[in-house]
């Protein structure tokens, strides 16, 4: 009798170790199952938020290709509205440009401007050659021509700053202009423009610049 209860007392025993080793085994795993999902769902997260902010990105980019925001000071008065600015360029690099911008005002009586002039454009990187390859610069330009608000007409200066991207046909001009415009009997003004410039270059000039580089 004693040995059968003997017998009894270790089986129950060994069946009592062997449960709670698997009980612990199976709760220890538990978390080791869940952490490729919660790398999942990490991998998702960020790419949800990738793909959130692209659209956006995009839209600033198309926004600001088509159309450049500009801030403007007349009569005491702040103003805004939207501007673009086109060009034509001669020279080996286009540098020398005759530029025409359209500006639309929203809070003002004269809401259509027009400015058209020459602009200089100073290539700060050294050691560049004329390329019917995209390159790329920091650039100042500056610039002086004619306005007009259809109303009274006037004179004006401005400095630039920007990446100029360019070869010898084609620009594309990220930059930052500030702009004094002396209008004759009425209210100078003085505007604040940001954007991108789209111009051409060298319409009917051929540069041959594949011909100088083959020789």
């Amino acid at each position: 009798m004693k040995r059968i209860s003997l017998i009894c007392f270790i089986l129950f025993f060994s069946f009592n170790v062997m449960y709670s080793q698997t009980f612990d085994q199976t709760q220890i795993s538990k978390p080791i199952e869940l952490l490729p999902d919660l790398r999942l769902n990490s991998v998702k997260e960020k790419g949800e938020v990738a793909n959130s902010t692209l659209p956006i990105a995009i839209s600033i980019a198309s926004f600001l290709y088509l159309f450049n925001p500009v801030v403007l000071l007349e009569n005491d008065k702040i103003g805004g509205g939207l501007t673009k600015e086109f060009s034509l360029g001669f020279g080996y690099f286009g540098q020398e440009r005759i530029s025409l911008e359209y500006s639309y005002i929203f809070v003002q009586d004269q809401k259509s401007r027009l400015f058209a002039g020459y602009t200089h454009d100073i290539l700060l990187k050294t050691g560049i050659k004329p390329s019917n390859t995209m390159q790329g610069t920091s650039a100042i330009s500056l610039g002086t021509g004619y306005f007009t608000n259809f109303a009274h007409p006037g004179v004006y200066g401005d400095v630039s700053y920007g990446y100029s991207i360019r070869n010898d046909k084609i620009l594309f001009y990220p930059s930052f202009k500030v702009r004094y415009t002396y209008v004759f009997e009425g209210s100078d003004i003085f505007d604040f423009s940001a954007g991108i410039v789209i111009g051409l270059a060298n319409p009917w000039m051929d540069l041959k610049i594949r011909r100088k580089n083959q020789e």
